[in-house]
């Protein structure tokens, strides 16, 4: 299973537009890199907690875990379809929107990086509040969605 982690300031997208968003990646994914299940994990940061020029951010930062071999032609080719379809959406510019495309292990690094500014306590509430938020996503058919401040 691959994985998406998607931030974005809270009241910046509203929860249809995460779900068409969500299902844009999604297809895009089938389409240019395969079949793998793709689990997208919504980061949805406070309003003010993200910041641009000193001022309430509007980037988005798009980060999709791909195969080993994924090949750079393909690579930017997704980025190119998600970024036209992304901006559709949000209206943002261009500038306002980041894609990465990373192997599993530069993947595995930065969600475990996450995982180390927390302490034990911490680390278990974080993970008890991701159950929680997987469970009711599937629940309501919606992409998993968290809060990063604990």
């Amino acid at each position: 299973m691959r994985k998406a982690l998607i931030t974005v300031q809270e009241q910046q997208v509203s929860k249809p537009q995460i779900r068409k968003l969500d299902e844009i990646i999604k297809r895009n994914y089938r389409r240019f890199v395969g079949e793998d299940n793709l689990t997208s994990l919504w980061c949805r940061v406070p309003k003010g907690q993200m910041f641009t020029n000193y001022d309430d951010s509007r980037s988005s930062l798009v980060t999709l875990e791909c195969p080993e071999d994924f090949k750079q032609p393909t690579r930017v080719a997704m980025m190119k379809a998600v970024e036209s379809e992304w901006l559709t959406v949000t209206q943002q510019h261009p500038d306002e929107l980041m894609l990465a495309i990373i192997e599993p292990e530069l993947m595995t690094t930065l969600l475990g990086s996450n995982q180390h500014r927390l302490s034990f306590a911490g680390r278990i509430f974080f993970a008890l509040n991701m159950l929680k938020s997987a469970v009711k996503a599937k629940f309501i058919g919606a992409p998993i969605s968290f809060n990063p401040n604990l």
